[in-house]
């Protein structure tokens, strides 16, 4: 027996199987308001103790706004707002608001367990809801489509007709299969039209908004191709190799890509200050000081935020303009002016940081620096691309770029992987082509 609790310890359910009696407690001896509360500071104690959960204050108090207003409309009877929809709507809104099945499993798990105790102290009740709201939830996670959301709720209905006939041991009927998919059906489309204002009012962006910063007709996006062409095209092969690496540890591949759209955004002002932008006879910094080119260098990471919050772009990918460069040192401008005007604190030539803070930012601060490093590679085969992918990562993780992140020695080699096979495929070689004779 304590091997097996040692074990539900271990994979940290025992939390959920004692959180879940205790309510059941409190359900049972307190009123229904103080266990509201109770359940409440619960699930806060829970989420910011034991779960590495990316929120803050704004969302855990939309979190509990949805929770109550949930619960609320679960204990009323009203016949405009059937049971099961309530639910499947409350786990497709919080798996696409917070992309994060834990979280959702968590708040479906007690909304079942307050529907099942609020209309009669039913366990099959419980048991339908749940498992409805979670086969929805799994569908929608990450999802790219807004057709995915109705398919999401008409799954929901499905599971929840098919479990209420098992457990109920009743016969199907038209009426009562047309009740439960519209369920389903009502729950997306409920979805649907309040997504854009959750989104809006409490900046939460979710993978349909991020698929809207995707469009090259962003103004942002249409000023960096203009006026800064190179560091376009920088930022795409930065994206392919991110969203290939993303994609490969289970980060979210979307997020990484858009991220690494807009990394660089702030080398547009300056643009012919970087070398990817810069024509072959015209070097910018040839009259600069190596103290005035770093700064120059450094300042692309605060004009990127300016232009960031000019353009309302969403915080979690101003994340990546941020924490792209991490704390690292602009080498070649501190070794020239180590050598040429006697370099003082080193300090002054680092980025500001701070280093990368998750999975997807990482992933792009890494894609960043080994895109930029093989194009100085003069025979860019195979071998020479993976042996300078793994001196690239290893160095930043020697630098300590990535010790504020959660990613695995297993992390970094898949990541190797993937960056080795997309720069193998841009750097490929090709046949001579006879030349015409005519």
């Amino acid at each position: 027996m304590m091997h097996f609790i040692k074990k539900l310890k271990k994979k940290k359910l025992f939390l959920h199987v004692l959180y879940s009696a205790l309510l059941c407690v409190v359900f049972l001896f307190c009123g229904i308001n103080l266990a509201y509360a109770f359940l409440g500071i619960l699930l806060a104690f829970y989420i910011t103790r034991y779960r590495k959960i990316d929120i803050n204050l704004t969302d855990i108090v939309l979190l509990f706004v949805l929770f109550l207003f949930t619960s609320f409309l679960i204990g009323q009877p009203l016949h405009f707002v059937p049971y099961a929809s309530t639910l499947i709507a409350f786990s497709i809104l919080v798996t696409l608001l917070y992309n994060n099945l834990e979280l959702s499993f968590v708040l479906i798990m007690y909304c079942s367990l307050i529907a099942g105790v609020i209309l009669g102290n039913e366990l099959v009740t419980m048991i339908y809801y749940f498992c409805a709201g979670m086969v929805a939830s799994f569908m929608c996670y990450r999802t790219r489509r807004r057709w995915q959301i109705i398919e999401a709720g008409l799954s929901g209905g499905l599971v929840a007709l098919v479990l209420f006939m098992l457990l109920k041991q009743e016969r199907l009927s038209i009426d009562t299969a047309i009740h439960f998919m519209m369920n389903g059906f009502l729950s997306a489309i409920i979805i649907l039209g309040m997504l854009p204002i959750f989104e809006f009012l409490f900046k939460v962006v979710t993978n349909i908004s991020l698929l809207e910063l995707t469009d090259f007709n962003h103004p942002l996006l249409k000023k960096m191709i203009l006026e800064a062409p190179g560091t376009y095209q920088h930022s795409l092969v930065v994206a392919n190799l991110a969203e290939a690496a993303a994609e490969a540890i289970g980060a979210n591949s979307l997020l990484t890509r858009v991220g690494a759209y807009y990394h660089d955004i702030g080398k547009i002002s300056k643009s012919e200050y970087f070398t990817e932008n810069q024509v072959p006879y015209k070097d910018m910094h040839k009259n600069l000081t190596a103290s005035m080119s770093t700064l120059v260098i450094l300042n692309h990471v605060k004009e990127g935020l300016e232009l960031a919050h000019e353009y309302k772009i969403s915080s979690k990918v101003v994340d990546f303009i941020a924490q792209h460069h991490g704390t690292t040192l602009v080498y070649y401008f501190y070794q020239r002016a180590k050598h040429m005007e006697g370099a003082g604190d080193e300090e002054q030539f680092r980025y500001p940081g701070p280093k990368p803070q998750n999975k997807e930012t990482a992933i792009v601060h890494l894609a960043d620096a080994v895109e930029a490093i093989s194009r100085s590679l003069e025979d860019p085969s195979s071998s020479r691309i993976r042996e300078m992918i793994n001196d690239t990562i290893k160095k930043k993780f020697l630098e300590g770029q990535l010790d504020e992140t959660d990613l695995t020695l297993k992390d970094l080699d898949e990541i190797t992987d993937s960056f080795s096979r997309i720069l193998c495929a841009v750097f490929h070689t090709r046949i001579d082509y006879p030349k015409s004779e005519t």
